[in-house]
């Protein structure tokens, strides 16, 4: 009777007969002091105990006669029938940390050291949040930008002329869903093939999509820059760093018994001295394995397309700008001749001409689609609730906010679901739209760290809210306000930070901020100049007609505030009054603008003009200073004391004409 022995690697067996040399040396590469992110050789030696120990390394056991053992083969081979060692206690398998690694200029040596690791070819989201399920709106024009370069460069991909070789951007501030359209350019672009005529699909047949980040799982740090040179003629050179993401993405490789993950992996190929691994190698050794995996003959160089997405490229260019240019032009080179694809989110110091995607944000149907497409609710609760409709419009379209507030919503309507209301099966109807706003808001504040920079905020809200373009590397600063603290933040590097959006007006740019945004920089801000309007930029309960002249009575007070703090002192009457209205005969003039601490509120307990009765009665309340929901009492305004009152705005009482 047979006796079958076999190894059991976590619950799965593998017969004696049947497992692998590099299955063994990753089951002993997680036991005693070998480390996840170290790679075992194992040697067979015939040699007595006494001639090897701890510190033997590879040169050592070659020197005894010793032989390699290869990963790829089975255990059994080293072992057949016939085998006759010298003395049976001499028989030594040696486990050794691995301190060659491949050739990292040659690509059929990284080919075959890949192989050690169990491949999970396929692409890994870059979007792992609440979001991942959003339905992809808005991005018909990016995508019929980036596929109609594509196409003008496809008849000149073998052209090294810059001119034919564009490198696209998708550029903008968190959140604003860049890495989602990443996640979906395959599915994209393989649509517009699909589309295109034969001549398109038959080059792009042969089609790889990579994205690969900057950001969370593989950040940029100090192992993605090589310093070459001495300070004279020194070249910063980041291509290792991208070669190796590009090459941990294809292939997504893995322990046989546990993750390794990038950190590990990048460790792992610079104990392995992969200084020199080039972007050129490491397409080589796609190309390699994907006409292999395709069953193709490489004898007939069928093309490949390799699209190529990069994440929190941003990221890099903090770390080390000079980095950033130098990646930046050798991917343009290897673009030039190799690779049919996009280069996102941040360019800098390439002559290849960088063209900007479009990149729109939600309009209100999308944001509420999108909640229906996950079933949160349906038409008829959108219908009956106004409130919710205008929390969505509130929201200003953001993707990773919309991400916030759906959380919390389905979060709300699962609780209360679990709790058996009263109102309904589905607890829909007993979500607290008002509670999720308030989620939403300390979420973005915490996020995007508003507190903290509140100082650079309260001029931009200000704009905002009146209108007023700006240009993308304007100082961000009151108007004729001199700067005594050196160098100020420009409103493009708020757009980076997440915290504004810029839109085109002309040959300068309107900052959009949504409500619910300039709500939580009101609430947290330390300006002074603010304080009196923090009560009118509250969120709470929509404004209903009854109080609209109660807002427009606010409003009115916080443009006198806003452009006092702005740093004017004097404006045309009509630029203060903007978006209004005017006869021919309004005038044309300048007013003069109170101090912030001058504008106040009042509202009138009898109503301006004073009737008769009140005519020749002296007013009661005058010198008041406690406010009631932002207002001061005043019961009589009489024309003698109006001078008094330059400055402030009132509300005037009931019944007035």
């Amino acid at each position: 009777m047979k006796t079958t022995k076999f190894f059991e690697i976590i619950d799965k067996k593998i017969s004696l007969e049947e497992i692998e040399v590099g299955q063994l040396a990753r089951l002993i590469s997680h036991v005693g002091k070998f480390r996840d992110s170290d790679v075992l050789n194992l040697w067979k030696v015939d040699v007595d105990d006494s001639k090897l120990n701890s510190n033997s390394t590879e040169e050592d056991i070659k020197n005894l006669g010793g032989e390699i053992m290869k990963r790829q083969s089975k255990f059994i081979k080293y072992f057949q029938d016939g085998y006759k060692p010298k003395e049976e206690e001499n028989i030594n398998i040696v486990a050794v940390i691995a301190t060659t690694g491949p050739d990292w200029h040659d690509a059929s040596s990284i080919y075959e050291w890949i192989q050690q690791f169990t491949l999970n070819r396929g692409n890994s989201r870059l979007v792992k949040t609440y979001g991942i399920n959003f339905e992809l709106y808005q991005r018909e024009d990016t995508i019929e930008t980036l596929w109609n370069l594509i196409k003008e460069r496809y008849p000149n991909r073998n052209y090294k002329d810059k001119g034919h070789h564009s490198i696209p951007v998708l550029a903008g501030g968190p959140g604003t869903g860049k890495s989602r359209f990443l996640d979906e350019i395959k599915r994209l672009l393989r649509r517009c093939i699909n589309k295109s005529d034969e001549k398109i699909r038959n080059g792009f047949a042969n089609m790889v999509v990579l994205n690969t980040t900057y950001g969370n799982g593989s950040p940029a740090n100090s192992f993605d820059i090589r310093i070459i040179g001495n300070r004279s003629t020194e070249i910063i050179n980041g291509q290792k760093s991208l070669a190796l993401r590009i090459l941990f993405e294809y292939f997504r490789p893995q322990y046989e018994i546990s993750e390794l993950t990038f950190s590990q992996f990048n460790t792992l190929c610079n104990k392995l001295k992969a200084v020199d691994f080039t972007l050129d190698t490491a397409l080589r050794v796609i190309y390699a394995d994907f006409i292999k995996q395709r069953k193709q003959e490489t004898s007939s160089c069928p093309p490949l397309v390799l699209v190529l997405g990069i994440d929190e490229f941003n990221n890099l260019h903090d770390l080390q700008k000079n980095a950033c240019k130098e990646l930046i032009k050798t991917i343009g080179g290897v673009m030039s001749g190799t690779i049919e694809g996009a280069i996102t989110d941040y360019i800098s110091g390439s002559k290849h001409e960088p063209i900007l995607l479009p990149l729109r944000l939600l309009n209100n149907d999308d944001a509420i689609s999108i909640g229906k497409r996950m079933n949160l609710f349906d038409d008829d609760y959108v219908c009956r609730h106004p409130y919710f409709r205008i929390s969505i419009s509130d929201v200003g379209r953001h993707v990773r906010t919309l991400e916030y507030y759906y959380s919390n919503f389905a979060k709300q309507k699962d609780d209360k679901m679990k709790l058996g209301t009263e109102t309904g099966e589905t607890g829909l109807y007993d979500v607290n739209i008002g509670k999720v706003m308030e989620y939403v808001k300390h979420t973005i504040v915490n996020k995007y760290q508003i507190n903290r920079y509140t100082s650079y905020l309260s001029v931009p809200l200000a704009k905002a809210i009146l209108g007023l373009p700006v240009g993308k590397l304007d100082a961000v600063k009151k108007e004729n306000v001199k700067d005594n603290e050196g160098k100020l933040q420009t409103y493009e590097e708020l757009v980076s930070m997440g915290l504004i959006n810029l839109v085109p007006a002309g040959t300068l740019y309107l900052i959009r901020l949504p409500y619910l945004w300039v709500c939580a920089i009101a609430e947290y801000s330390t300006d002074p100049d603010l304080s009196n309007w923090k009560s009118m930029l509250q969120y709470d309960d929509p404004i209903n007609w009854q109080n609209f002249e109660d807002f427009n009575a606010k409003f009115l007070a916080l443009r006198l505030g806003l452009f006092r703090l702005l740093g004017y002192e004097k404006i045309n009457l009509k630029k203060f009054l903007k978006g209004a209205d005017f006869s021919h005969s309004f005038p044309d003039v300048e007013v003069a603008l109170p101090e912030t601490r001058n504008i106040k509120l009042y509202k009138l307990l009898h109503r301006y003009p004073v009737a008769k009765t009140y005519k020749n009665q002296e007013a009661k309340y005058v010198n008041l200073t406690e406010m009631r929901n932002g207002y001061i009492d005043l019961d009589l305004l009489q024309n003698d004391d109006i001078k008094k009152y330059t400055g402030c705005v009132f509300l005037n009482a009931a019944g007035a004409p």
